[in-house]
């Protein structure tokens, strides 16, 4: 084999020397635990690291649940990432609150919180990518809504609809937010909207990381609204993994500095 042969080929990361646990807000619904469970193998494969998932609410693990099977496999380094993509209640108050408990319970483990996924711009790729495998592509002629879980945050609405505005610069028609709950324009208004703006091919994309009940409603306020096409959520989009990624390698990055420093 020739050395450029040799430079072109790609290996795979060294084992990484911590583990990470990603931290939903949780859902009763069994499809939420399968999509996060798939964004976790793929995690951990690009990182060569247990990846364990754990929830604030609603179901099992919590996050002393999986700090407990990470140390059972001798990891006690870890990194926690809040799969919340608002900046609101969960991630100022709950994440810290249990992170703190979750250290005073195993004070031998090591944890870092990573910044959560929030609002990435990163992610419109991803409603992208959900939307080119449902068959559609950007266009001037389509619409598209951003629909959020929503928020009592006012905050964390206006950089959701921030998103949705930026989403437009990446070909389509026109774009909107729309909550599915909280306060905001829900989806049957932005749809209702962007009809009286012209527009006749109108998908809605759930700014969601897995399914459950805010996706289900956000489907069924499509269907009534005449959306022409709902999507899925983003948990199995490359999109959704780089960011957990950068969070991770963020977080690890930040700490190794504090070490240093210290």
């Amino acid at each position: 084999m020739s050395r450029a042969a040799r430079d072109t080929i790609s290996l795979p990361p060294p084992p990484a020397t911590y583990g990470v646990v990603l931290l939903s807000h949780g859902s009763a619904d069994p499809r939420a635990r399968l999509a996060t469970d798939l964004l976790a193998r793929r995690v951990g494969h690009r990182l060569g690291a247990f990846v364990a998932q754990a929830a604030l609410d609603n179901d099992r693990p919590r996050l002393d649940g999986a700090i407990n099977y990470l140390a059972s496999k001798h990891i006690h380094d870890l990194v926690v990432v809040p799969m919340l993509l608002t900046t609101a209640y969960h991630a100022t108050q709950d994440v810290p609150a249990f992170a703190a408990a979750a250290q005073k319970a195993y004070p031998n483990a090591r944890i870092t919180v990573a910044t959560p996924m929030g609002a990435d711009p990163y992610l419109l790729k991803g409603l992208d990518a959900v939307l080119k495998a449902a068959g559609h592509r950007p266009s001037p002629q389509t619409a598209v809504v951003l629909a959020s879980a929503g928020s009592s945050y006012a905050a964390a609405r206006s950089r959701h609809a921030a998103l949705a505005l930026e989403w437009r610069t990446h070909g389509w028609g026109a774009s909107a937010v729309a909550f599915a709950s909280g306060p905001g324009p829900r989806v049957g208004d932005a749809v209702a909207d962007l009809r009286r703006s012209g527009y006749t091919d109108i998908c809605v994309s759930p700014f969601l990381i897995a399914p459950g009940v805010m996706s289900q409603r956000i489907a069924t306020a499509a269907r009534e609204s005449g959306a022409h096409a709902v999507t899925g959520t983003l948990h199995s989009t490359d999109a959704a993994m780089e960011v957990v990624l950068r969070r991770v390698r963020a977080a690890v990055e930040q700490r190794d500095l504090q070490l240093a420093s210290g």
